[in-house]
């Protein structure tokens, strides 16, 4: 796994620094930053290998991962399910969690595929050579939606969770509001009080016969 994730995208790197063919591409098919040069003869092979074939694959792998996974939930509880009367209980608890969980389930390839599906379309329209891949709108959808992966995770495992969000609201709130101290909330001594402590520290204690 760590020879796929590191590996091959290494192997592809070197392979097309290598050969030349990293280049100026006008963003046409990025933003803001050189990828396969447009004038290289065999740019839509370094294209796919570089980026976009893992793309597409990615659209197709994370729904039927998420299918797979969700297979093997269902499996589960139908395993368990002669257990249910004992874990009733607990089964009422967690039903609002593993509710939320599901759901978080499947926004994980909506928000990849509508996050990335830019990057592909002006891919095809470069393809294409289509004037609209220069659309404004296209080129910010596609430079957002490249770098905002993190940030979508972010606020669906961190915010959109309860315990991280109390977490965070609690934090926040203690550096905004300080607490006050105990002697400002018992307030200033009152007169009465300092006479007694004051005749308490002068009254002599009595020998002990």
């Amino acid at each position: 796994m760590l020879f796929f994730s590191w590996g091959v995208p290494l192997v592809i790197t070197v392979t097309a620094v290598s050969l030349k063919k990293i280049g100026y591409d006008a963003s046409d098919v990025s933003v803001g930053w050189c990828w396969v040069n447009l004038e290289a003869e065999d740019r839509v092979v370094w294209m796919l290998l570089t980026g976009k074939l893992w793309e597409m694959l990615a659209y197709v792998l994370l729904p039927l991962l998420y299918l797979l996974v969700r297979k093997h939930i269902n499996r589960a509880h139908q395993a368990l399910s002669e257990y249910r009367p004992i874990c009733e209980g607990c089964h009422l608890q967690r039903g609002s969690s593993t509710s939320m969980a599901d759901k978080k389930l499947i926004l994980i390839p909506l928000i990849f595929i509508c996050l990335r599906v830019w990057s592909t379309v002006r891919f095809v329209l470069t393809l294409c050579g289509s004037p609209a891949v220069k659309a404004p709108v296209l080129v910010v959808l596609h430079g957002v939606g490249n770098t905002f992966q993190g940030g979508a995770n972010c606020i669906m495992f961190a915010l959109c969770t309860r315990a991280v969000r109390t977490r965070l609201l609690s934090l926040f709130c203690c550096r905004c509001c300080p607490q006050p101290s105990t002697q400002s909330l018992l307030g200033p001594p009152t007169p009465r009080k300092m006479r007694e402590s004051q005749e308490s520290r002068r009254t002599p204690e009595v020998p002990s016969t």
